[in-house]
Protein backbone atom coordinates (compact mmCIF):
# COMPACT_ATOMS: atom_id res chain seq x y z
CA UNK A 1 0.00 0.00 0.00
CA UNK A 2 1.34 3.52 -0.56
CA UNK A 3 0.32 6.73 -0.08
CA UNK A 4 0.55 10.61 -1.08
CA UNK A 5 2.90 13.04 0.20
CA UNK A 6 2.15 15.06 3.27
CA UNK A 7 -0.27 17.33 2.90
CA UNK A 8 -0.73 17.18 -0.75
CA UNK A 9 -2.61 19.84 -2.35
CA UNK A 10 -6.10 18.54 -1.09
CA UNK A 11 -4.36 18.53 2.44
CA UNK A 12 -5.69 14.70 3.13
CA UNK A 13 -3.98 11.48 3.44
CA UNK A 14 -5.19 8.94 0.91
CA UNK A 15 -4.34 5.17 0.33
CA UNK A 16 -3.60 4.51 -3.51
CA UNK A 17 -3.03 1.55 -5.23
CA UNK A 18 -0.26 2.77 -7.52
CA UNK A 19 3.46 2.18 -7.02
CA UNK A 20 5.34 4.99 -5.74
CA UNK A 21 5.62 6.67 -2.56
CA UNK A 22 3.84 10.63 -3.91
CA UNK A 23 1.46 10.99 -6.15
CA UNK A 24 2.37 14.39 -7.13
CA UNK A 25 6.02 13.45 -7.73
CA UNK A 26 6.13 13.70 -11.09
CA UNK A 27 5.20 17.51 -9.98
CA UNK A 28 7.94 17.86 -7.68
CA UNK A 29 10.55 17.40 -9.50
CA UNK A 30 11.85 21.10 -9.68
CA UNK A 31 12.06 20.87 -6.32
CA UNK A 32 15.50 19.72 -4.20
CA UNK A 33 15.25 16.60 -3.42
CA UNK A 34 18.34 16.86 -0.65
CA UNK A 35 15.90 16.27 2.18
CA UNK A 36 12.69 14.73 0.38
CA UNK A 37 14.25 11.76 -1.47
CA UNK A 38 15.66 10.65 2.16
CA UNK A 39 12.57 11.48 4.12
CA UNK A 40 10.58 9.42 1.42
CA UNK A 41 12.63 6.85 2.21
CA UNK A 42 12.58 6.69 5.94
CA UNK A 43 8.59 7.12 5.66
CA UNK A 44 7.93 4.50 3.65
CA UNK A 45 9.53 1.93 5.33
CA UNK A 46 7.45 3.49 9.00
CA UNK A 47 4.28 3.90 7.12
CA UNK A 48 4.45 0.02 6.16
CA UNK A 49 5.16 -0.90 9.88
CA UNK A 50 1.78 1.34 10.75
CA UNK A 51 -0.10 -0.11 7.88
CA UNK A 52 0.48 -3.70 9.16
CA UNK A 53 -1.16 -2.86 12.66
CA UNK A 54 -3.68 -0.30 11.67
CA UNK A 55 -5.44 -1.69 8.78
CA UNK A 56 -9.48 -1.26 9.23
CA UNK A 57 -11.67 1.30 7.88
CA UNK A 58 -12.53 2.71 10.83
CA UNK A 59 -9.01 3.84 11.20
CA UNK A 60 -8.44 6.12 8.80
CA UNK A 61 -7.81 9.42 11.44
CA UNK A 62 -5.57 7.49 13.50
CA UNK A 63 -3.43 6.38 10.37
CA UNK A 64 -3.27 10.56 9.26
CA UNK A 65 -1.83 10.59 12.47
CA UNK A 66 0.33 7.87 13.04
CA UNK A 67 1.99 9.75 9.30
CA UNK A 68 2.00 13.18 10.69
CA UNK A 69 4.28 11.90 13.25
CA UNK A 70 5.95 10.17 10.85
CA UNK A 71 6.92 12.47 8.48
CA UNK A 72 7.91 15.17 10.95
CA UNK A 73 10.01 12.14 12.37
CA UNK A 74 11.71 11.33 9.77
CA UNK A 75 12.06 14.68 8.23
CA UNK A 76 13.74 15.48 11.76
CA UNK A 77 15.94 12.26 11.36
CA UNK A 78 17.60 12.85 8.03
CA UNK A 79 18.27 16.22 8.94
CA UNK A 80 20.07 14.79 12.10
CA UNK A 81 22.07 11.81 10.01
CA UNK A 82 23.01 15.01 7.33
CA UNK A 83 24.48 17.09 10.16
CA UNK A 84 25.92 13.91 11.64
CA UNK A 85 27.74 12.79 8.90
CA UNK A 86 28.98 16.87 8.27
CA UNK A 87 30.43 17.19 11.55
CA UNK A 88 31.08 13.86 12.98
CA UNK A 89 33.09 14.16 16.34
CA UNK A 90 33.51 10.77 18.71
CA UNK A 91 34.80 11.01 22.36
CA UNK A 92 38.71 10.05 22.95
CA UNK A 93 37.93 8.13 26.38
CA UNK A 94 34.87 6.16 24.01
CA UNK A 95 37.64 4.93 21.73
CA UNK A 96 40.22 3.89 23.92
CA UNK A 97 37.38 2.29 25.84
CA UNK A 98 37.22 0.29 22.76
CA UNK A 99 41.05 -0.09 22.49
CA UNK A 100 41.55 -1.56 26.02
CA UNK A 101 38.94 -3.97 25.03
CA UNK A 102 40.18 -4.89 21.87
CA UNK A 103 43.05 -5.87 24.12
CA UNK A 104 41.31 -7.96 26.52
CA UNK A 105 39.70 -9.98 23.56
CA UNK A 106 43.10 -10.46 22.20
CA UNK A 107 44.51 -11.73 25.03
CA UNK A 108 41.77 -13.90 25.68
CA UNK A 109 42.34 -15.51 22.42
CA UNK A 110 45.75 -16.29 22.93
CA UNK A 111 45.07 -18.34 26.10
CA UNK A 112 44.93 -21.91 25.73
CA UNK A 113 43.62 -23.68 22.33
CA UNK A 114 43.71 -21.03 19.68
CA UNK A 115 41.52 -23.29 17.04
CA UNK A 116 38.44 -23.10 19.78
CA UNK A 117 35.41 -21.72 18.65
CA UNK A 118 35.73 -19.38 21.73
CA UNK A 119 38.91 -17.92 20.74
CA UNK A 120 38.60 -17.61 17.39
CA UNK A 121 35.14 -14.95 18.65
CA UNK A 122 37.53 -13.30 20.56
CA UNK A 123 40.16 -12.70 17.95
CA UNK A 124 37.02 -11.47 15.59
CA UNK A 125 35.95 -9.41 18.19
CA UNK A 126 39.22 -7.83 18.82
CA UNK A 127 39.95 -7.05 15.15
CA UNK A 128 36.53 -5.97 14.35
CA UNK A 129 37.00 -3.14 17.98
CA UNK A 130 40.39 -2.29 16.65
CA UNK A 131 39.22 -1.53 13.26
CA UNK A 132 36.44 0.22 15.04
CA UNK A 133 38.63 2.52 17.42
CA UNK A 134 40.83 3.08 14.34
CA UNK A 135 37.73 4.12 12.37
CA UNK A 136 36.77 6.43 14.97
CA UNK A 137 39.68 8.46 15.00
CA UNK A 138 39.98 9.02 11.34
CA UNK A 139 36.90 9.97 11.17
CA UNK A 140 38.21 12.32 14.11
CA UNK A 141 41.11 13.92 12.31
CA UNK A 142 39.03 13.57 9.30
CA UNK A 143 36.55 15.92 10.59
CA UNK A 144 40.14 18.38 12.25
CA UNK A 145 41.15 18.18 8.46
CA UNK A 146 38.36 19.71 7.10
CA UNK A 147 38.12 22.30 10.05
CA UNK A 148 42.02 23.13 9.29
CA UNK A 149 40.91 23.36 5.08
CA UNK A 150 37.99 25.87 6.31
CA UNK A 151 40.26 28.20 8.88
CA UNK A 152 42.75 28.22 5.68
CA UNK A 153 40.90 29.46 3.33
CA UNK A 154 38.77 32.12 5.62
CA UNK A 155 42.21 32.98 7.79
CA UNK A 156 45.20 32.92 6.21
CA UNK A 157 46.63 34.53 2.81
CA UNK A 158 47.68 32.51 0.17
CA UNK A 159 50.52 32.79 -2.04
CA UNK A 160 49.41 30.88 -5.11
CA UNK A 161 53.13 30.71 -6.43
CA UNK A 162 52.07 27.57 -8.35
CA UNK A 163 50.32 29.91 -10.63
CA UNK A 164 52.43 30.58 -13.57
CA UNK A 165 51.26 33.66 -14.89
CA UNK A 166 51.95 36.48 -13.25
CA UNK A 167 48.63 38.69 -13.93
CA UNK A 168 46.46 35.95 -12.96
CA UNK A 169 48.81 34.99 -9.96
CA UNK A 170 48.07 39.36 -8.75
CA UNK A 171 44.46 39.07 -9.30
CA UNK A 172 43.99 35.99 -7.28
CA UNK A 173 46.24 37.29 -4.20
CA UNK A 174 44.08 40.57 -4.19
CA UNK A 175 41.04 38.99 -4.35
CA UNK A 176 42.02 36.22 -1.66
CA UNK A 177 43.30 39.70 0.25
CA UNK A 178 40.00 41.09 0.45
CA UNK A 179 38.23 37.86 1.57
CA UNK A 180 40.39 36.78 3.89
CA UNK A 181 39.86 40.79 5.16
CA UNK A 182 35.63 39.77 5.48
CA UNK A 183 35.88 36.24 6.91
CA UNK A 184 39.18 36.30 9.41
CA UNK A 185 36.95 38.64 11.74
CA UNK A 186 34.01 37.14 12.33
CA UNK A 187 36.15 33.33 12.00
CA UNK A 188 37.83 34.43 14.75
CA UNK A 189 34.97 36.17 16.28
CA UNK A 190 33.03 33.08 16.69
CA UNK A 191 36.16 30.85 17.68
CA UNK A 192 36.68 33.48 20.78
CA UNK A 193 32.92 33.17 21.78
CA UNK A 194 32.89 29.25 21.87
CA UNK A 195 36.20 29.81 23.68
CA UNK A 196 34.88 32.31 26.59
CA UNK A 197 31.62 29.64 26.82
CA UNK A 198 33.76 26.60 27.80
CA UNK A 199 36.13 28.92 29.86
CA UNK A 200 33.06 30.10 31.62
CA UNK A 201 32.46 26.36 31.92
CA UNK A 202 35.11 25.69 33.99
CA UNK A 203 35.11 28.30 36.12
CA UNK A 204 31.33 27.87 37.09
CA UNK A 205 32.24 24.40 37.88
CA UNK A 206 34.48 25.10 40.26
CA UNK A 207 32.07 27.97 41.84
CA UNK A 208 29.46 25.09 42.10
CA UNK A 209 32.97 22.67 44.24
CA UNK A 210 33.78 25.76 45.96
CA UNK A 211 30.29 26.48 47.51
CA UNK A 212 30.16 23.08 48.34
CA UNK A 213 33.17 23.14 49.97
CA UNK A 214 32.37 25.99 52.31
CA UNK A 215 29.36 24.58 53.39
CA UNK A 216 31.52 21.46 54.53
CA UNK A 217 33.78 23.73 56.19
CA UNK A 218 31.02 25.64 58.01
CA UNK A 219 30.02 22.55 59.10
CA UNK A 220 33.50 22.05 60.88
CA UNK A 221 33.35 25.49 61.82
CA UNK A 222 29.88 24.35 63.98
CA UNK A 223 31.42 21.09 65.37
CA UNK A 224 34.78 22.69 66.69
CA UNK A 225 33.59 24.66 69.69
CA UNK A 226 33.19 21.09 71.05
CA UNK A 227 36.76 20.30 70.89
CA UNK A 228 39.41 21.61 73.81
CA UNK A 229 40.78 24.38 72.80
CA UNK A 230 44.60 22.65 71.73
CA UNK A 231 42.55 20.62 69.51
CA UNK A 232 40.88 23.72 67.75
CA UNK A 233 44.18 25.52 67.46
CA UNK A 234 45.28 22.14 65.57
CA UNK A 235 41.84 22.09 63.71
CA UNK A 236 42.64 25.37 62.87
CA UNK A 237 45.86 25.11 60.98
CA UNK A 238 44.73 21.54 59.46
CA UNK A 239 42.43 24.54 57.80
CA UNK A 240 44.76 26.84 56.63
CA UNK A 241 46.61 24.09 55.24
CA UNK A 242 43.21 23.41 52.87
CA UNK A 243 42.38 26.98 51.74
CA UNK A 244 46.36 27.10 50.86
CA UNK A 245 45.38 24.13 48.82
CA UNK A 246 42.84 25.27 47.42
CA UNK A 247 44.18 28.42 45.78
CA UNK A 248 44.86 26.06 43.18
CA UNK A 249 41.20 26.27 41.90
CA UNK A 250 40.84 29.97 42.25
CA UNK A 251 39.82 31.98 39.41
CA UNK A 252 43.10 33.98 38.68
CA UNK A 253 45.10 30.24 39.01
CA UNK A 254 42.70 28.56 36.70
CA UNK A 255 42.84 31.85 34.23
CA UNK A 256 46.57 30.99 34.17
CA UNK A 257 46.58 27.56 33.77
CA UNK A 258 43.84 27.97 30.84
CA UNK A 259 46.38 30.85 28.94
CA UNK A 260 49.28 27.83 29.72
CA UNK A 261 47.31 25.53 27.68
CA UNK A 262 47.00 27.66 24.77
CA UNK A 263 50.78 27.88 24.54
CA UNK A 264 51.33 24.51 24.40
CA UNK A 265 49.61 24.71 21.32
CA UNK A 266 51.25 27.02 19.69
CA UNK A 267 52.81 24.55 17.04
CA UNK A 268 49.42 22.12 16.95
CA UNK A 269 48.69 23.14 13.21
CA UNK A 270 51.82 23.12 12.44
CA UNK A 271 52.45 19.40 13.63
CA UNK A 272 48.89 18.52 12.24
CA UNK A 273 49.86 19.51 8.62
CA UNK A 274 53.19 17.63 9.10
CA UNK A 275 51.84 14.84 9.83
CA UNK A 276 49.03 14.91 7.08
CA UNK A 277 52.29 15.37 4.48
CA UNK A 278 53.94 12.37 6.06
CA UNK A 279 50.38 10.21 5.70
CA UNK A 280 50.44 11.69 2.18
CA UNK A 281 53.60 10.28 0.94
CA UNK A 282 53.64 7.07 2.92
CA UNK A 283 50.58 6.56 0.76
CA UNK A 284 50.79 3.99 -2.70
CA UNK A 285 48.60 4.95 -5.42
CA UNK A 286 47.59 3.01 -8.15
CA UNK A 287 50.46 3.59 -9.97
CA UNK A 288 52.87 2.55 -7.43
CA UNK A 289 54.94 -0.56 -7.80
CA UNK A 290 53.22 -3.57 -6.24
CA UNK A 291 49.91 -5.95 -6.35
CA UNK A 292 46.86 -4.76 -5.48
CA UNK A 293 47.07 -6.29 -2.12
CA UNK A 294 50.40 -5.34 -1.42
CA UNK A 295 49.27 -1.88 -1.69
CA UNK A 296 46.21 -1.94 -0.54
CA UNK A 297 47.79 -3.99 3.04
CA UNK A 298 50.80 -1.36 3.13
CA UNK A 299 48.06 1.54 3.18
CA UNK A 300 45.65 0.21 5.89
CA UNK A 301 49.37 0.21 8.17
CA UNK A 302 49.97 3.68 6.64
CA UNK A 303 46.63 4.71 7.64
CA UNK A 304 46.55 2.90 11.14
CA UNK A 305 50.35 4.54 11.91
CA UNK A 306 49.81 7.99 10.84
CA UNK A 307 45.74 8.98 10.38
CA UNK A 308 45.03 7.98 14.47
CA UNK A 309 43.68 10.71 15.58
CA UNK A 310 46.59 12.93 15.64
CA UNK A 311 45.75 16.26 17.12
CA UNK A 312 44.74 14.02 20.78
CA UNK A 313 47.82 11.92 19.87
CA UNK A 314 49.88 14.90 19.64
CA UNK A 315 48.82 16.60 22.70
CA UNK A 316 48.24 13.78 24.85
CA UNK A 317 51.73 13.87 26.92
CA UNK A 318 50.70 17.66 27.45
CA UNK A 319 47.43 16.38 28.56
CA UNK A 320 48.03 13.62 30.83
CA UNK A 321 50.51 16.00 32.90
CA UNK A 322 48.34 19.07 33.34
CA UNK A 323 45.34 16.24 34.40
CA UNK A 324 47.86 14.43 36.79
CA UNK A 325 48.98 17.65 38.27
CA UNK A 326 45.23 18.47 39.19
CA UNK A 327 44.60 15.04 40.40
CA UNK A 328 47.50 15.40 42.89
CA UNK A 329 46.21 18.13 44.27
CA UNK A 330 42.12 16.99 44.57
CA UNK A 331 44.16 14.14 46.00
CA UNK A 332 45.96 16.33 48.89
CA UNK A 333 42.53 17.98 49.85
CA UNK A 334 40.03 14.74 49.62
CA UNK A 335 42.35 11.73 49.30
CA UNK A 336 42.95 9.23 46.34
CA UNK A 337 40.25 6.93 47.75
CA UNK A 338 43.14 4.27 48.40
CA UNK A 339 46.75 5.08 50.45
CA UNK A 340 46.38 8.49 50.66
CA UNK A 341 44.10 10.24 52.82
CA UNK A 342 42.91 13.58 52.19
CA UNK A 343 43.16 16.40 54.94
CA UNK A 344 39.39 17.08 55.33
CA UNK A 345 39.51 13.36 56.42
CA UNK A 346 42.34 14.63 59.09
CA UNK A 347 39.51 17.08 60.26
CA UNK A 348 36.71 14.81 60.39
CA UNK A 349 38.93 11.68 62.25
CA UNK A 350 39.61 14.90 64.56
CA UNK A 351 36.22 16.13 64.87
CA UNK A 352 35.00 11.95 65.08
CA UNK A 353 35.86 11.65 69.56
CA UNK A 354 34.25 14.22 70.05
CA UNK A 355 30.84 14.87 67.68
CA UNK A 356 27.52 11.95 67.54
CA UNK A 357 27.70 9.20 64.95
CA UNK A 358 25.21 11.72 63.28
CA UNK A 359 27.33 14.44 63.21
CA UNK A 360 29.88 12.41 61.67
CA UNK A 361 27.44 10.92 59.28
CA UNK A 362 26.69 14.60 57.66
CA UNK A 363 30.21 15.37 57.67
CA UNK A 364 30.91 12.42 55.57
CA UNK A 365 28.44 13.27 53.40
CA UNK A 366 28.69 16.36 52.94
CA UNK A 367 32.65 15.60 51.76
CA UNK A 368 31.60 13.21 49.38
CA UNK A 369 29.14 15.13 47.52
CA UNK A 370 31.97 17.94 47.83
CA UNK A 371 34.69 15.73 46.57
CA UNK A 372 32.54 14.07 43.60
CA UNK A 373 32.02 17.71 42.64
CA UNK A 374 35.44 19.04 42.60
CA UNK A 375 37.01 16.23 40.65
CA UNK A 376 34.33 16.99 37.97
CA UNK A 377 35.47 20.10 37.91
CA UNK A 378 39.17 19.60 37.42
CA UNK A 379 38.23 16.75 34.92
CA UNK A 380 36.53 19.62 33.09
CA UNK A 381 39.63 21.52 33.05
CA UNK A 382 41.93 19.60 32.16
CA UNK A 383 40.52 17.30 29.73
CA UNK A 384 37.12 18.48 28.70
CA UNK A 385 38.27 22.09 27.84
CA UNK A 386 41.69 20.89 26.82
CA UNK A 387 40.31 18.53 24.22
CA UNK A 388 38.08 21.74 23.26
CA UNK A 389 40.54 24.09 23.15
CA UNK A 390 42.69 21.37 20.79
CA UNK A 391 39.82 21.42 18.72
CA UNK A 392 39.23 25.37 18.35
CA UNK A 393 42.68 25.88 17.86
CA UNK A 394 42.29 23.93 14.82
CA UNK A 395 39.56 25.73 13.96
CA UNK A 396 36.16 23.45 15.08
CA UNK A 397 34.08 26.25 16.33
CA UNK A 398 33.23 28.09 12.51
CA UNK A 399 32.91 24.76 11.20
CA UNK A 400 29.73 23.88 13.74
CA UNK A 401 27.88 27.24 13.01
CA UNK A 402 28.11 26.09 9.62
CA UNK A 403 26.97 23.04 10.02
CA UNK A 404 23.83 24.37 11.98
CA UNK A 405 23.33 26.72 9.31
CA UNK A 406 22.91 23.64 6.70
CA UNK A 407 20.80 22.28 9.00
CA UNK A 408 18.56 25.54 9.01
CA UNK A 409 18.94 25.32 5.37
CA UNK A 410 17.88 21.83 5.02
CA UNK A 411 15.08 22.51 7.48
CA UNK A 412 14.04 25.43 4.86
CA UNK A 413 13.88 23.06 2.21
CA UNK A 414 11.47 21.01 4.02
CA UNK A 415 9.58 23.91 4.19
CA UNK A 416 9.67 24.96 0.88
CA UNK A 417 8.64 21.39 -0.50
CA UNK A 418 5.02 21.56 0.93
CA UNK A 419 2.55 22.07 -1.60
CA UNK A 420 0.31 24.51 0.36
CA UNK A 421 0.50 27.26 2.68
CA UNK A 422 -1.33 25.46 5.30
CA UNK A 423 1.25 22.83 4.80
CA UNK A 424 4.33 25.23 5.02
CA UNK A 425 2.57 26.30 7.97
CA UNK A 426 2.18 22.51 9.20
CA UNK A 427 5.96 21.92 8.57
CA UNK A 428 7.73 25.13 10.10
CA UNK A 429 6.06 24.11 13.25
CA UNK A 430 6.38 20.47 14.02
CA UNK A 431 10.09 20.13 11.46
CA UNK A 432 11.57 23.59 10.79
CA UNK A 433 12.09 25.29 14.50
CA UNK A 434 12.51 21.73 16.34
CA UNK A 435 15.15 21.02 14.08
CA UNK A 436 16.94 24.32 14.31
CA UNK A 437 16.25 24.37 18.15
CA UNK A 438 17.91 20.68 18.53
CA UNK A 439 20.93 22.06 16.40
CA UNK A 440 21.14 24.90 18.52
CA UNK A 441 21.30 22.76 21.79
CA UNK A 442 23.68 20.66 20.22
CA UNK A 443 26.02 23.80 18.97
CA UNK A 444 25.33 24.89 22.65
CA UNK A 445 26.38 21.79 24.72
CA UNK A 446 29.66 21.12 22.53
CA UNK A 447 30.60 25.02 23.73
CA UNK A 448 29.57 24.02 27.34
CA UNK A 449 32.27 20.93 26.88
CA UNK A 450 30.12 18.29 26.22
CA UNK A 451 31.14 15.47 23.71
CA UNK A 452 30.03 15.68 20.04
CA UNK A 453 28.27 12.81 19.63
CA UNK A 454 26.76 13.04 23.20
CA UNK A 455 25.52 16.74 22.28
CA UNK A 456 24.59 15.80 18.94
CA UNK A 457 22.11 12.96 20.69
CA UNK A 458 20.63 15.28 23.26
CA UNK A 459 19.87 17.81 20.21
CA UNK A 460 18.15 15.06 18.58
CA UNK A 461 15.95 14.15 21.37
CA UNK A 462 15.25 17.90 21.83
CA UNK A 463 14.16 18.19 17.95
CA UNK A 464 11.86 14.89 18.48
CA UNK A 465 10.17 16.41 21.66
CA UNK A 466 9.77 20.01 20.26
CA UNK A 467 8.22 18.53 17.22
CA UNK A 468 5.88 16.11 19.48
CA UNK A 469 4.61 19.98 21.18
CA UNK A 470 4.32 21.33 17.81
CA UNK A 471 2.25 18.55 16.44
CA UNK A 472 -0.22 19.20 19.75
CA UNK A 473 -0.24 23.06 18.51
CA UNK A 474 -0.31 22.63 14.65
CA UNK A 475 -4.04 21.20 15.88
CA UNK A 476 -4.67 24.70 17.26
CA UNK A 477 -3.04 27.13 15.16
CA UNK A 478 -3.42 24.93 11.75
CA UNK A 479 -7.04 23.78 12.07
CA UNK A 480 -7.80 23.83 8.35
CA UNK A 481 -5.74 21.56 7.49
CA UNK A 482 -7.11 19.03 9.68
CA UNK A 483 -10.49 19.95 8.68
CA UNK A 484 -10.00 19.69 4.54
CA UNK A 485 -8.42 16.46 5.91
CA UNK A 486 -11.60 15.00 7.51
CA UNK A 487 -13.71 16.34 5.06
CA UNK A 488 -11.10 14.15 2.02
CA UNK A 489 -11.55 11.21 4.24
CA UNK A 490 -15.87 11.52 4.87
CA UNK A 491 -16.04 12.02 1.00
CA UNK A 492 -13.82 8.94 0.57
CA UNK A 493 -16.33 6.29 2.99
CA UNK A 494 -19.50 7.86 1.40
CA UNK A 495 -17.76 6.95 -2.22
CA UNK A 496 -16.83 3.80 -0.65
CA UNK A 497 -20.31 3.31 0.97
CA UNK A 498 -22.13 3.92 -2.18
CA UNK A 499 -19.91 1.93 -4.65
CA UNK A 500 -21.31 -0.86 -1.82
CA UNK A 501 -24.70 -0.17 -2.20
CA UNK A 502 -24.53 -0.33 -6.20
CA UNK A 503 -22.63 -3.41 -6.00
CA UNK A 504 -25.07 -4.81 -3.78
CA UNK A 505 -28.15 -3.68 -5.55
CA UNK A 506 -26.28 -5.38 -8.45
CA UNK A 507 -26.33 -8.14 -6.83
CA UNK A 508 -29.67 -8.38 -6.25
CA UNK A 509 -31.02 -7.31 -10.06
CA UNK A 510 -29.08 -10.29 -11.14
CA UNK A 511 -30.84 -12.31 -8.57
Amino acid sequence: MSIEGFNNYNNSYSFQSSIGFRANQEKDKDKSLIIKKPVEKVENVINKTVDTFVKTDGNEEKKKKYRKAVTVGSTVLVIGGLMALLNPKFSGKFINKMRKNASKANAEALKGNRTSLKAQFNQFKSDFLSFGADFLQFTNTANAGKDQVFKWFCAEKKSFNKVKNETLRNVLRKVDDGFTTIMRKPHNAITNMFDSISKHTVHSKYDGASKKLNELENLIQSYKTKLPYSKQLELENKLKEITKAREYFSRNQVDSRLQEQEKLMSNLEKDFRAKFQEYRKNFKWFKAEGTFKEKSRHNYQNFRENMSYWAEDIMMPDRNKLEQNGKDIVNIILGDGKTQQGKYNEVIDMLSPFISKEEKLVLETTLKKSGKTLRKANYSETVEYFDKKRDLMLGGAPTDILTALFGIGMSGVAIGSADTKEDRISRAITVAFPAIAGLGVSTALTAMLVSGAKSLGIGFASSIGLSMIGNTADKYLNPKSDLIANQSNNLNKNQQTATKQQINNQEVVNA
